[in-house]
């Protein structure tokens, strides 16, 4: 067993083992102690946080996968990027629509819908005081879209569409983007490509003679000299070396501890602040993410007032929170409803062998959806802090279809169905069968989802009983992230259990709607799609006048709708605190949910009068 010793002097923590017989249990044991003590220390620390220092102090729930550029995609490195670097476009949190940043207006497509101009603003500066120029905007464009680029997670989202950057005749200032196909997004598509400097990472201008021609070629063979320099730029040197980084954003990466924190310091002499928007606020001279991955954690560390600002605390730690009079006191918090959505998945078009033809009949897809207590298990699990879900898009959105109606709970109805559809109880086992192939199967199925939350455990067993009084058996088949998603790509599952991130600009359906998407083992897992909903895609995609495009985008819903591939669960809620020594507390839908930079200390805690701008 082990012997543990626990001292604590000078506020370090030292923990001896004396080991004579190594444990899982023992192990859990120690673990579990260690978590303790972090909080009883974590308290202890209450009062030596200076809440009149202009820090903001961030809760992140995890450790981003790096802060490299292009070659690192986790939405906590987004999260930090967009203090510290810049795109040429950003979302209006106002309107939800795309909005110029770096460029003078948004670009308008040519007659062909194939080429867009830009034209930079002027007076943007690098921090060694150079201008940020079009020759910046080539080389980041064919740095994101080269194949020696270890992005490989997003590529394929640019490749696609980008064709070729030039400089414009007449103008330095400007520059023309060629696109391989007409999209409706394509004018967003520097949306989230975060420019950077040619000058810091090819002062010998080795991409120079990297034309967009050989980039799109898949036979070209790049030189020596191109190999070792996308070797070092896609070093984890640059992942995390915070002055590897090099952005236009107010603020500078400090300090990565990775596991722990991330410091961002306010740069001095920025070129952008007298500038009006608002992500270029930067009234913090710190912002600081602490990286607490544990729920109860976190809880501890805003009540005790060591975090300013969270958007990843649990459902039921914020209402834990709100009852508390001393945390509203003190704090602003609120349940933002966002553009994720959860799901419950049917396998349409099933191997027949390993997985049986369950959910072949819409019929029995309908009859599903009826059996599943989607109220119930937002009231419960949610604790009444989600939004109900019937289509692919968000009822935030312009384009939502408002006519689709709520599919409610109706066992009844649901009998019905399966009745119609042939699966009857035909052993008195109070289980459904029907004779498929020439053999009789009963209507048991696996629904698979990622084992570890004890919440999609209790969610998966609320699906269950529900379905058993309808005489269909649910298997609840628990699986790691990478099996289940294997499983979900190779079409391995009867149903599944998932969910979908989302945001206020359209999202392509191809990826999860489209029949190509399917066969080539896209995020398309239940194999949904016909001639019909490939052509409302095509539509929707490439129709530039917005009455078309909206009217594609809602017939695509009504489609999904009635084929109900998903079993449509809910909208999650984004939950937000904000410590009120701040003004311009200001929450969003759209993710992250708050605007950092923005927030500025107020009078009494030795900040300045916030002036109306």
């Amino acid at each position: 067993m082990f012997k543990i010793i626990i001292k604590i002097n000078f506020g370090m923590l030292y923990l001896q083992l004396s080991k004579k017989k190594t444990t899982q249990h023992t192990m859990h044991q120690t673990k579990y102690i260690l978590f303790i003590i972090s909080l009883l220390l974590l308290n202890a620390c209450v009062d030596k946080r200076d809440l009149n220092t202009n820090t903001v102090i961030a809760h992140i729930s995890s450790n981003p996968d790096g802060l490299h550029p292009f070659n690192d995609n986790s939405a906590d490195r987004s999260y930090i990027f967009q203090y510290t670097q810049k795109t040429l476009v950003r979302m209006d949190l106002e309107n939800l629509e795309s909005m110029p940043f770096l460029i003078k207006e948004m670009p308008i497509p040519s007659a062909d819908g194939y080429e867009y101009t830009y034209e930079l603003i002027d007076g943007v500066k690098w921090d060694d005081g150079s201008p940020l120029t079009v020759d910046d905007v080539i080389f980041t464009t064919k740095v994101q879209i080269a194949p020696l680029t270890n992005n490989t997670q997003v590529k394929g989202i640019y490749t696609s569409v980008i064709e070729s950057v030039r400089k414009h005749p007449e103008n330095p200032n400007k520059f023309i983007l060629r696109t391989k196909l007409l999209h409706v997004s394509n004018m967003d598509i520097y949306g989230e490509i975060y420019i950077q400097q040619k000058k810091f990472w090819d002062p010998k201008g080795v991409l120079d003679n990297y034309t967009f021609e050989q980039i799109n070629d898949p036979n070209y063979q790049p030189s020596e000299e191109m190999v070792n320099w996308f070797s070092d730029f896609n070093s984890g040197d640059n992942s995390y070396k915070p002055e590897k980084l090099v952005g236009l954003g107010p603020y500078q990466i400090t300090e990565f501890v990775v596991g722990s924190y991330i410091t961002l310091t306010k740069k001095k002499n920025w070129y952008g602040a007298n500038s009006n928007k608002i992500y270029d606020k930067a009234y913090p001279e710190k912002i600081i993410f602490k990286i607490i991955n544990d729920d109860a954690a976190a809880y501890l560390a805003i009540k005790n007032q060591q975090i300013d600002v969270s958007t990843y605390l649990g459902t039921t730690k914020l209402l834990k929170l709100k009852n508390i009079d001393y945390f509203n006191e003190n704090y602003h918090a609120e349940f933002m409803p966002q553009y994720s959505y959860s799901y419950i998945g049917l396998n349409m078009k099933p191997d027949g062998i390993e997985h049986k033809p369950f959910f072949v009949d819409k019929k029995v897809r309908r009859a599903i959806a009826h059996l599943v207590p989607v109220q119930e298990i937002i009231d419960v699990i949610n604790k009444g802090k989600a939004i109900r879900q019937v289509s692919n898009i968000s009822p935030l959105q312009k384009a939502y279809n408002h006519d689709l109606k709520l599919i409610e709970l109706d066992v009844e109805k649901a009998k019905k169905l399966l009745d119609e559809a042939g699966w009857i109880d035909t052993d008195g086992d109070n289980i459904r069968d029907k004779e498929v192939n020439g053999q009789r199967i009963p209507f048991s199925f696996k629904l698979s989802y990622i084992s570890g939350a004890a919440a999609t455990k209790e969610m998966i067993l609320m699906i269950k009983e529900s379905m058993y009084k309808a005489g269909v058996d649910v298997i609840p088949t628990p699986m790691d992230f990478t099996l289940f998603y294997k499983n979900a790509y190779d079409h391995k599952f009867d149903a599944m259990a998932g969910g979908w991130g989302g945001s206020a600009s359209y999202s392509d359906p191809i990826q999860l709607w489209h029949t190509e998407s399917w066969a080539n083992k896209g995020s398309n897992f239940t194999g949904f799609g016909d001639a019909e909903s490939d052509s409302l895609i095509r539509l929707g995609n490439t129709s530039l006048d917005p009455e078309k495009h909206i009217a594609a985008v809602k017939a695509l819903q009504k489609k999904i709708y009635d084929d109900q591939p998903y079993v449509f669960l809910y909208s999650n809620t984004r939950k937000i605190a904000i410590h009120k020594r701040f003004d311009n507390a200001n929450m969003y839908n759209e993710r992250p949910g708050v605007i950092l930079g923005n927030l500025k200390l107020k009078p009494e805690f030795g900040g300045t009068t916030l002036k109306p701008e």
